[in-house]
């Protein structure tokens, strides 16, 4: 398709993530969204993201780490609205953010989760958040069958007034497919996804919200913490909250990231402002609902996980968007130890037990539905590093042709 499109295209045009003239530092004036008072400690275990250290041998962790990936045998200690470090840069602390900013509806995919890792992410939210901003959370349970997920969670979300909201399907869809089933059922402007294993830092939501305000085609990205498997502590993944680090990848398609550039650093005015990256993790981020919905949300056609992170940047790149990592919004995450739940009509096996197994069965055929679709020529080193590509169907990608030149969208060498 690289013919389709005009040697020097866009090279006039002035790539989004330019300062907004809205958003104010304020040396040493306390932002307008900083919390007024000390976060409340409940006394339990885990404060302040301290670790919670007990034998991991005990029969009850080994059954949670089986079960879930993760101890949820110490994340039952600890409270579901327990305060954590503020990890963020001190620049941080004096940005003035636009009062009249988007709403934005949460959306959580989960599938088989631990109550409280996914009670945990919704308090986070609501306890870190501007209310006004959160028009609804939105679970979304892509065919759960533990019984805690469901009416123990219908009568809990009660309690919010209609603020949280449970979205079901009837068969097990995936991640890709469910987190665009979510964006479907959001009503607010901005539409956030979250991980069901979360904890929301300080101030995290009007960073992420001031870039869209500005330019609706922006994606903006968190810096993700870790939250540790074992003992829950919440630290910073990146040691020094002042280095930043953008998404790239190679061609076999592996994401990795790597320091911002030295003109990416010399463009912005303060250390803490965002910066653009050429893509993302593809976990948690922030995308103007609109937008998402023009861009003809995920590929239909990307089975159950991987590269879906890929398709969604390209796509905002080449198609007049840009993705924006922001260093005053921090996000901490579980990561499991493995995958503990298999994928039903999805996987074609009744089990897949491991990261590893799930990567190798849908991410080829993933990986070349992207390339065919956006890549152009560019996908001949992709096939390079992964020669058994080439022997895989990407399916019909007709309407996904049709979307990027319906949208004008740039060849992948621009």
């Amino acid at each position: 398709m690289a013919e389709n499109y005009a040697e020097g295209e866009g090279a006039n045009e002035e790539l989004p993530g330019v300062a907004d003239p809205g958003t104010v530092f304020k040396e040493g004036e306390l932002g307008n969204f900083e919390p007024k008072e000390e976060q409340q400690r409940s006394g339990e275990h885990g404060e302040m993201g301290e670790p919670v250290n007990v034998d991991l041998d005990l029969p009850e962790v080994r059954r949670a780490m089986n079960e879930f990936g993760f101890n949820t045998y110490v994340s039952e200690m600890i409270s579901l609205n327990r305060s954590v470090p503020d990890v963020r840069m001190e620049e941080c602390k004096y940005w003035h953010y636009p009062e009249d900013l988007p709403t934005a509806s949460v959306v959580i995919v989960f599938h088989n989760e631990g109550w409280s890792p996914l009670m945990r992410t919704v308090h986070s939210v609501l306890l870190r958040s501007p209310p006004y901003l959160i028009k609804e959370i939105i679970l979304v349970d892509d065919f759960s069958d533990k019984g805690h997920l469901k009416d123990r969670l219908d009568k809990y979300i009660k309690q919010f007034n209609g603020k949280v909201k449970v979205v079901r399907n009837s068969e097990r869809e995936g991640l890709i497919r469910t987190r665009s089933i979510g964006a479907e059922h959001a009503s607010g402007d901005v539409v956030i996804f979250l991980d069901a294993h979360c904890e929301v830092n300080i101030n995290w939501l009007p960073p992420l919200l001031a870039p869209i305000r500005h330019n609706r085609k922006v994606m903006t990205v968190p810096v993700i913490d870790g939250i540790d498997m074992h003992t829950w502590a919440y630290r910073r993944v990146y040691g020094s909250a002042d280095r930043h680090f953008r998404g790239i990848f190679e061609w076999g398609l592996l994401y990795k990231e790597t320091e911002i550039t030295k003109e990416e650093a010399r463009r912005r005015k303060y250390n803490s402002q965002p910066f653009r990256s050429p893509t993302h993790a593809g976990g948690l981020f922030a995308i103007e609902k609109k937008w998402f919905e023009e861009l003809g949300y995920y590929d239909p056609g990307l089975q159950i996980w991987g590269g879906e992170q890929y398709e969604l940047s390209f796509k905002i790149w080449q198609c007049g968007g840009g993705i924006l990592f922001v260093p005053c919004s921090h996000v901490g995450h579980v990561y499991r130890s493995h995958m503990p739940y298999g994928f039903g009509k999805l996987s074609g096996k009744p089990v897949i037990s491991t990261l590893y197994s799930l990567i190798r069965r849908n991410f080829l055929q993933n990986m070349v539905r992207v390339i065919k679709t956006w890549m152009d020529g560019y996908g001949k080193y992709y096939y390079i590093r992964e020669p058994s590509a080439k022997h895989r169907s990407p399916g019909d990608i007709s309407a996904q042709v049709a979307l990027r030149e319906r949208l004008h969208c740039k060849s992948f060498k621009w």
